[in-house]
C-alpha cells in the first residue's frame, strides 16, 4: 500500500474520506487540513505536500513560471469549491457603490490578485458591467512576506497596464474601508478556525466593528444569489475555485495513482451528498437554498467532477487568465491534467 500525505481545506465533500467512511484498497492516506490562503501558501514556498488542495488560478500560473525544479504538479479534475468568496464584498457607504457597475475607478481590495475567487471576480465585472482590470485600482490584503502574487513575482511585473498596491505591516482592509483608504474589499471578515492555522491569519483583520458600523456595508444585500444567476445566463458557467494536484514524481513512478485518487474523491462527494439530506452545506451553494431550485437552474449536481462538465469552465478561466495578463499563454487542458483523467 502506498502511503501518501494528502493536504486539504476544510471541506464537506472531503470529510468522508478524511473520518475514514471512504477508503482505498491501494493507498494509505494521511490528511492534513488547514485553510486556503496558508494552504496555498505552502504549496508555493516548500512545496512539502504529496497530493493537495489548489487553486486553480495559481496552478496554472506555476505550470508556465516553473522551472522544473518546483511546482512539478499534476491535476486532477476534482473541483471541491465554487469561487464565491468575493461575493461577501464590503463597500464604504459612503462612496456611492449601490452595484458592481459602479466599482469602475475605485480602489477594490482583494486578498491576493492571482486568487481564483479574485480572476472570477474580475470576470463577473467585465461579463455583467463591461469593467476591465485597468479600469480599477487593487489593493492586495495579504503582505509581500505572505501573498501568493509576491511568490509568483507579481510584485516586480505585474500585469500590463494593472494597478497593484500591497498593503503594508500596518494596513488591513476593515481599517481602510472604515475610514476612507478604500472604497471596496473583501476577505477581511475573520472566517478560519484559528486552530488550522499555522502562521496566524494571514488575511488580515483589524478589529474594526463591521456589525452596525454605518460606514460598511455588504454590496450584495442577496448574498450573491442575482449576480451568479446573471453570470450563468450569459455564461452557461459555475465558477469553480480550486482543484487537485498531485506531485507529478509520483505519478512517473505509479501513474495508476491519478485514478485511484480520483474515484475517491468522487465518491467522498457522493457519500457527502447523502449525508446533506440531513445537513445541506455539501450540497447548496447559499445556505437556506431550496435544492429543488438550485438543481433546476444549475443541475442535480451542483459540484460536477471530471473534464467532460467542467471543460467549458477551464477554458473560460484559462482565457481570462491570459487575457489578464496572468499568463502569457493559452493553458491547455492536456497539459495540466493527468492523462489517465481526461476521459472523465
Amino acid at each position: 500500500m502506498l502511503n501518501l500525505t494528502v493536504a486539504c481545506t476544510k471541506n464537506p465533500r472531503f470529510e468522508p474520506l478524511i473520518d475514514g467512511t471512504v477508503t482505498s484498497k491501494l493507498l494509505n492516506l494521511q490528511f492534513v487540513v488547514t485553510t486556503p490562503p496558508e494552504l496555498f501558501y505552502r504549496n508555493l514556498k516548500y512545496d512539502e505536500f504529496d497530493v493537495f488542495e489548489m487553486s486553480l488560478s495559481e496552478l496554472i500560473i506555476t505550470k508556465e513560471r516553473g522551472d522544473g525544479s518546483r511546482w512539478r504538479w499534476t491535476a486532477l479534475p476534482v473541483f471541491p469549491s465554487k469561487a464565491f468568496v468575493w461575493l461577501g464584498l464590503f463597500v464604504n457607504s459612503e462612496m456611492g457603490i449601490r452595484g458592481l457597475a459602479d466599482l469602475r475607478g475605485k480602489r477594490v481590495g482583494v486578498p491576493d490578485y492571482v486568487m481564483t475567487a479574485a480572476l472570477w471576480f474580475r470576470s463577473f465585472l467585465k461579463e455583467l458591467c463591461g469593467i476591465e482590470p485597468a479600469d480599477v485600482s487593487w489593493y492586495v490584503g495579504r503582505t509581500k512576506q505572505f501573498s501568493h502574487g509576491a511568490i509568483l513575482g507579481f510584485d516586480k511585473t505585474p500585469p500590463v497596464g494593472v494597478s497593484l498596491t500591497w498593503l503594508g505591516e500596518e494596513q488591513t482592509f476593515d481599517r481602510m474601508l472604515d475610514c476612507g483608504e478604500l472604497d471596496a474589499a473583501y476577505g477581511f471578515e475573520p472566517r478560519h478556525d484559528p486552530k488550522l492555522q499555522t502562521f496566524g491569519n494571514i488575511d488580515r483583520y483589524g478589529g474594526t466593528p463591521i456589525s452596525g458600523n454605518p460606514r460598511l456595508r455588504k454590496l450584495l444585500a442577496d448574498g450573491g444569489r442575482r449576480v451568479v444567476i446573471d453570470y450563468f445566463e450569459k455564461t452557461k458557467i459555475v465558477p469553480a475555485n480550486h482543484t487537485i494536484a498531485v506531485q507529478s514524481r509520483l505519478l512517473e513512478e505509479h501513474p495508476w495513482v491519478a485514478l485511484e485518487l480520483f474515484k475517491l474523491f468522487q465518491e467522498a462527494k457522493l457519500a457527502a451528498y447523502e449525508r446533506a439530506k440531513r445537513w445541506s452545506s455539501a450540497y447548496l451553494y447559499f445556505g437556506g437554498s431550496d435544492a429543488a431550485s438550485q438543481a433546476g437552474l444549475f443541475g442535480d449536481d451542483p459540484y460536477p467532477y471530471g473534464i467532460k462538465q467542467n471543460q467549458e469552465m477551464l477554458e473560460l478561466l484559462f482565457r481570462i487568465s491570459r487575457q489578464g495578463g496572468l499568463t502569457q499563454k493559452l493553458a491547455r487542458i492536456e497539459n495540466l491534467f493527468s492523462p489517465t483523467t481526461l476521459d472523465t
